[in-house]
């Protein structure tokens, strides 16, 4: 009886495991450029994010003030797949607003929120 027990508690950890697996496979944040909370002199023509693993896709992006928004593109960096970038437009003082949408290899959707300040 006790090598059948055995043989079950295996059987359930390595299942356990397994089904941890796909839950540790999301995207995370690492930076942003600018930085949350930033104050700048300008708008930079290019927003750049940093993630932990490269997405299958990047969705959306859009770099708000006002209700304006001031993205021209999004996508992938072709040199660093773990790059997300973002080219913008109209320099303006205020407080912006970035919005990212990405898509993880297994399907899921990540969507990674910020704000920086342009001053002059």
């Amino acid at each position: 009886m006790r090598p059948r027990r055995a043989l079950v508690t295996l059987l359930v950890a390595g299942l356990t495991a397994a089904a941890a697996v796909p839950a540790l496979a999301h995207t995370e944040l690492v930076s942003t450029g600018p930085k949350n909370g930033a104050v700048v002199k300008h708008l930079p023509k290019t927003i750049v994010l940093n993630l932990t693993e490269a997405p299958h896709s990047a969705d959306s992006g859009t770099v708000t003030l006002n209700g304006t928004d001031h993205a021209v593109k999004t996508r992938l960096n072709a040199k660093n797949a773990r790059q997300v970038r973002i080219t913008t437009k109209s320099d303006q003082v205020g407080k912006y607003t970035v919005k990212v949408k990405v898509t993880a290899d297994d399907g899921h959707h990540e969507v990674f929120t910020w704000s920086f300040r342009v001053t002059r």
